[in-house]
């Protein structure tokens, strides 16, 4: 899957912010990035998703806010798909603005630097808690309902406001990551991906994978680290992982079961990973969801 650039305002010159609303039965947008923030509340859906280098499950009623550039996408999961197709299955509402005419427009009536340092910890991808979720959704849900600019203008105004002064928040790529994606890389990022996210219970062949995108082995070891800064198997793993923190959080469903449903065929490699990359192990963080 390779990450597209693309313009949300583009076709709007002098236009800062608009939003969106989707209802369609899945998420179907490529991996791809955009010189636009993008606060995104999804309403309804389940899958992975992608921001940066995280690789997380996603379910309804999560509010993430994304700063410019940074590769991002919500994959719904093959065996979450509607038999019929024109069931909707993928709700999300999304305020896009940009940053760059917004912080224009601003600095006329003063100093925004809270503003500035948001759009900067936002280039990791944040996903919000709290009161502050609660209130983002309902100002975000005010801003696309408003029909008159200078009331969205004020909505806008409040919704900068508050994420400027909260802290409850958490990072979602790390701290070092770089968008070392580029517009030729799309297509064969975006099979790779889509490939993974939909096999990542059976045996990973990486010749199968490489050959996806017209690549020998060595040749697509280097280009999947150089612009994800992780191995392919260190990507299988967090794929994996993100849907055993799904299937753990089902008390009834025991952890050997899990194991083998995510494609770990030993406890004892399923607890190794789990352990490595969320720092507890399976039992634990069931304990702590308890």
């Amino acid at each position: 899957m390779k990450a597209i650039k693309t313009s949300i305002l583009e076709e709007y010159e002098n236009k800062i912010y608009t939003t969106k609303i989707v209802n369609r039965p899945t998420f179907s947008t490529d991996f791809h990035f955009h010189e636009e923030c993008q606060l995104v509340y999804v309403i309804e859906s389940e899958g992975k998703r992608i921001v940066g280098d995280s690789v997380e499950h996603f379910e309804s009623g999560e509010l993430i806010f994304l700063g410019p550039n940074i590769p991002h996408v919500w994959h719904n999961e093959k065996g979450r798909l509607p038999k019929d197709i024109t069931e909707i299955n993928a709700r999300s509402i999304s305020l896009f603005f940009n940053p760059q005419r917004l912080n224009d427009l601003l600095t006329q009536f003063g100093d925004f630097k809270k503003f500035e340092e948001i759009i900067v910890k936002a280039c990791r991808g944040i996903k919000f808690h709290g009161e502050t979720k609660t209130d983002l959704i309902d100002l975000v849900y005010k801003i696309a309902e408003e029909k008159e600019d200078f009331s969205k203008m004020i909505l806008l105004i409040n919704i900068l406001k508050i994420l400027s002064k909260t802290s409850e928040y958490e990072f979602l790529a790390t701290s070092g990551y770089v968008n070392n994606y580029k517009l030729k890389d799309r297509d064969r990022m975006d099979k790779v991906f889509k490939y993974v996210f939909d096999n990542f219970s059976t045996e990973m062949n990486l010749e199968t994978v490489s050959n996806l995108i017209g690549m020998n082995k060595q040749a697509f070891c280097r280009f999947f680290k150089e612009r994800t800064q992780k191995t392919f198997i260190e990507f299988v793993n967090e794929v994996k992982i993100a849907q055993a923190c799904k299937l753990i959080a089902n008390k009834d469903m025991l952890i050997g079961n899990v194991a083998l449903e995510c494609g770990f065929y030993t406890i004892s490699n399923f607890n190794k990973f789990f352990k490595l990359m969320m720092g507890i192990t399976p039992r634990q963080y069931r304990q702590q969801l308890l």
